[in-house]
């Protein structure tokens, strides 16, 4: 039987064509499993009233309980599937970004004078995180979460059935994400980070800093938001680039330096070492999930010493770095999303055959 599945995506424009968890859905049988994706922006712009005060007075009422990042457009998109599931055959409603999205439908949909469609959420914050972002009551009454890494699982499991969570890695395109087969453009060392959101951007200019007697070590550094570090001679800043300049970058890398504050999944982890890059990074047991091998040197706390000493390590000793790249890139081949989107389609088939 033909499954209909009615997905709701909040869209970020830093991302680029190939990153992102909706990545999953280019892998899904799609003679079994046939899904609508509703993208949403992460603004206001869908939302149909234009009145400025208007806007702010719901803006403010949407919020009032508790998520912040819901939007006016999340709830145009809530009321458009609302409207959807009433009138077209539709099994699951997935929200795809849980902590943006998913607020009023859960509740309007068990009113439905027919078979109420099931309800999956995936979440993609830290625990530390989460309780400002979400409403515990609404997740209560979902059918089923999934998350992206073990401590988000343990922090549901205190509100919610066990039975509810699934656990399903982040994927990764390594079919665009590799390592590069053109010549390196200089001689130089170079560190790639990539992002803005949780990165510790004070740990890595200490590291830029104990490093920058070492003429040979380059910072390379992708980011919107990076002002603590633009003074450093070392430091070489990229903003707005396409997608083809990101991969150049990655693939003219010799690691991937990631210093973090918190983490579940990471786009740049992930797509760092599909490039066949050795990682330093922090630990935090999330990291370790990713990483759980000799693909990574993981340093806790962010220690600069020790993330310089991790640097060094690997600039003076070409071999151990062969030997990280080879396990980088192996580690994300078990990542691949042909091997992750049949976790998706588990879920959903698990969750109509208990209807």
């Amino acid at each position: 039987m033909i499954m209909h599945i009615y997905l709701i995506h909040t869209r970020y424009p830093h991302w680029c064509a190939h990153s992102g968890i909706n990545q999953f859905l280019k892998y899904i049988d799609t003679i079994n499993y046939k899904i609508k994706v509703k993208q949403i922006p992460d603004n206001d712009e869908d939302f149909p009233v234009q009145n400025r005060l208007i806007r702010k007075y719901l803006r403010n009422t949407i919020q009032k309980r508790g998520m912040q990042w819901y939007k006016l457009s999340d709830l145009t998109a809530e009321i458009k599937a609302l409207y959807h599931c009433y009138f077209k055959r539709t099994d699951i409603v997935h929200y795809l970004d849980g902590e943006h999205s998913a607020q009023f439908l859960p509740q309007l949909l068990k009113r439905l004078h027919k078979i109420r469609p099931r309800i999956v959420v995936t979440y993609h914050q830290p625990p530390e995180i989460l309780d400002s972002l979400i409403i515990k009551d609404v997740v209560r009454k979902l059918d089923c979460i999934t998350v992206v890494s073990p401590e988000q699982a343990s922090y549901f499991k205190e509100f919610i059935d066990p039975d509810k969570i699934h656990l399903i890695l982040h994927g990764v395109d390594t079919d665009y994400f590799k390592p590069g087969d053109t010549p390196r453009r200089n001689g130089k060392f170079q560190c790639i980070t990539v992002g803005h959101y949780l990165r510790d951007f004070k740990a890595l200019r200490k590291v830029a800093e104990r490093l920058s007697s070492y003429r040979n070590i380059e910072f390379h550094v992708v980011s919107s938001q990076a002002t603590e570090i633009e003074d450093l001679q070392n430091v070489t800043i990229y903003s707005g680039i396409d997608d083809d300049m990101l991969l150049k970058l990655y693939q003219q890398s010799d690691i991937l330096f990631l210093p973090l504050l918190q983490s579940t999944a990471n786009n740049a982890l992930l797509e760092g070492i599909a490039c066949g890059l050795p990682v330093v990074s922090t630990y935090l047991p999330s990291v370790a999930t990713y990483v759980p091998g000799k693909e990574a040197l993981l340093v806790r706390n962010n220690d600069p010493k020790q993330l310089a000493d991790a640097i060094l390590h690997l600039v003076l000793n070409p071999q151990d770095r062969k030997k990280m790249a080879l396990e980088a890139r192996k580690r994300t081949e078990e990542l691949d999303w042909r091997n992750i989107a049949p976790q998706y389609e588990a879920v959903y088939s698990k969750l109509t055959n208990n209807c």
